[in-house]
Order: structure tokens, then C-alpha cells, then sequence
């Protein structure tokens, strides 16, 4: 078994997991609901708000802030992490595992709110491969901003739940909205940058990166790589 594989196993077979997999379930239910039951015209003004803000905004980051902080976490824990440094293998790569899988997980995990939210923003009258593009790119990259964002700090601290939820509840949820200088500090508004792509330009997505879209992805790719990096150095040099 590779380490990826044995990293995405650890991750997938959490209890924890299982447990938080059923908020992308339960907003795919709500969402595909509101499709069935109301006419384009009322779903037109929310489609913003269900994809932007429900799904990048909170789907994403949650999951992402569960799956990442509990990569190194677990194994601090669990006593496990100083046998995990003692092998031969770079440091970066056993970062790099975690992340993936942390990542991966990610995605998947939140799959079926994705899907349901491209249904309902192609049922808005957008075109499908805007909308699937828009989605899966939104999604992938911000998960993979938010994932190594939180692996990095399970590797710094012991409370990294507790610091990752503030900064999705307290910064991004709050204080990015007052400037445009403390926008610039939240992946959640690249993120909501590039799922534009998949909505009309006249709706409403919240705190948004005043970047352009390449722009936007190109930010989001650094804060996952250089959190990668980050996190093999904390790795090298951490007291266990």
C-alpha cells in the first residue's frame, strides 16, 4: 500500500468523516427540493447565495476544516506521529499524502451538493458547461486552498479545529467583509470568484476577490502549495 493510499484511507475511514459527509447529502436534498418546487423566476435570485454562498462559502470550508486539521491531528492524538517521522521518506512527501487525501476526501465528500447545485443553477437557464466548469473548479480549488491551509495547522497547533473555525466563522464570515484588504486574506472569496463562472452576472455572491478569475485561481493554487511547503518544514522541525 502507497502512502497516499494508506493516508486516504485513514481519512475516509473516520468516524468523523461518515458524520460530516451528511451535510453535503442534506443541503443536496434541501437544494434539489427548492429546483422541484418553485419557478425559474424564484430561483433566479437565489442561485448566488446556493452556490456561492451555501456551497463554496460553507459546504466547502467546513468539510475541508474537519478532513484537514484531523491529517496530523489523529496521529499527534494518537501517539502515532513520532513512528510516522522515523521513516525513511521525505518530509514533504508524508505532508503531501496527507494533503491529497485530505483534499480528495474533500471533494468527494461535498460531490453530491455539487452536483445538486449545478442543477439548480443550470435550471436558472445558465449554460451546463459553464456551470459544470464554474462548480468543479470552485470546488476542487477551493478545497484544496482550505486543505492545506488546515493541515498546516494541525501540524502547528494542538487546538487547529479550534483555529481553522474561528477563521472560517470569524474572518471569513465576518471581518473579510469590511475591507478589501482583509478580503484579500480569504480563500473563501477567490473561491466564490471563480464559482461566478457558473452563475449569471447580475446575482449576488457575497464577499467576493475583487481579482480576476485567473487571477483568483492562481491564488488559490499558492496558498495549497505553499501550505504544503510550510507544513514539511513544521514537519522536520516539530517537537513530538
Amino acid at each position: 500500500m502507497s502512502l497516499f493510499e494508506a493516508a486516504l484511507r485513514g481519512v475516509l475511514l473516520r468516524g468523523r468523516t461518515a458524520a460530516f459527509a451528511l451535510l453535503p447529502v442534506v443541503v443536496a436534498v434541501v437544494v434539489l427540493v427548492v429546483v422541484v418546487v418553485t419557478s425559474v423566476p424564484g430561483r433566479y435570485g437565489a442561485v448566488g447565495t446556493v452556490t456561492a454562498q451555501l456551497l463554496v462559502g460553507l459546504v466547502v470550508p467546513v468539510v475541508a476544516l474537519v478532513l484537514g486539521t484531523g491529517a496530523f491531528g489523529d496521529e499527534r492524538d494518537g501517539g502515532t506521529l513520532s513512528l510516522l517521522r522515523s521513516t525513511s521518506r521525505p518530509r514533504w512527501h508524508l505532508v503531501g499524502a496527507k494533503f491529497g487525501a485530505s483534499w480528495l476526501s474533500t471533494w468527494l465528500v461535498c460531490l453530491p451538493a455539487s452536483a445538486a447545485c449545478a442543477v439548480y443553477a443550470a435550471s436558472v437557464n445558465q449554460p451546463l458547461g459553464a456551470v459544470l466548469g464554474g462548480i468543479v473548479l470552485a470546488t476542487a480549488l477551493g478545497s484544496g486552498a482550505y486543505c492545506g491551509l488546515f493541515v498546516l495547522l494541525s501540524l502547528l497547533t494542538r487546538r487547529a479545529l479550534l483555529a481553522g473555525l474561528a477563521y472560517v466563522v470569524l474572518w471569513e464570515g465576518f471581518l473579510a467583509g469590511l475591507s478589501p484588504g482583509l478580503r484579500g486574506l480569504s480563500i473563501g472569496s477567490y473561491a466564490r470568484r471563480v464559482a461566478q463562472l457558473a452563475l449569471p452576472d447580475d446575482v449576488q455572491v457575497g464577499v467576493v476577490s475583487t481579482l480576476g478569475v485567473p487571477a483568483a485561481v492562481a491564488v488559490l493554487v499558492g496558498v495549497a502549495t505553499l501550505s504544503w511547503v510550510l507544513g514539511g518544514v513544521r514537519l522536520q522541525r516539530m517537537d513530538v
